[in-house]
């Protein structure tokens, strides 16, 4: 089945709905009998209509706004965060992560994994790069040490957001 444009879906529609004069009704009408697409979308469209026809409003009592902000502002806002149980697991799974990262660059598993990354091998035009592309030497322990120090800063910031901020907010409520 073809689209119909949205203009010929509107026609469809206030011809449903009886708003189209008699001559406008009897165009369409031809129309109708000419394109099987677009009775098919009339059949569709007027299942639609008969479905929704039976169909009332409801319209909410008039002071249904105010009773749902009365009940909203019974529930005070708290700010969503880590619970501390789920500070402490992340925090703890983050630090094995970095001492078995730790184990492996001791050991000097990642010390032979040593290459370069040839610029040159990368083809570009010549009029706008005349000399020739450095190479990028890439050390396996390198990267490894730079995700150890990255998962370092991340373990600090889960102490500090997880556990130490509750820990501290709730020595100032005193309910140590």
């Amino acid at each position: 089945m073809e689209k119909i444009p949205q203009s010929l879906d509107d026609k469809i529609l206030r011809y449903l709905d009886g708003e189209l004069n008699t001559a406008e009704g009897l165009a369409f009408e031809e129309e109708l009998n000419q394109n099987d697409s677009l009775k098919k979308r009339l059949d569709q469209l007027q299942d639609i209509h008969l479905t929704m026809r039976g169909k009332m409003i409801e319209h909410p009592s008039k002071n249904f706004t105010q009773a749902v902000m009365r009940k909203l502002d019974q529930y005070p806002v708290q700010a969503r965060s880590f619970s501390i149980r789920n500070g402490i697991l992340l925090l703890s799974g983050v630090l094995v992560a970095v001492g078995i990262a730790s184990i492996l660059v001791s050991a000097g598993v990642f010390d032979n994994l040593n290459t370069t990354i040839d610029l040159n091998q990368v083809e570009l035009p010549k009029k706008y790069f005349e000399r020739s592309l450095p190479s990028i030497p890439f050390s396996g322990k390198v990267i490894v040490n730079i995700i150890i120090i990255l998962n370092l800063g991340l373990a600090w910031l889960v102490l500090d957001r997880a556990i130490l901020k509750p820990l501290f907010q709730r020595r100032l409520q005193g309910d140590h």
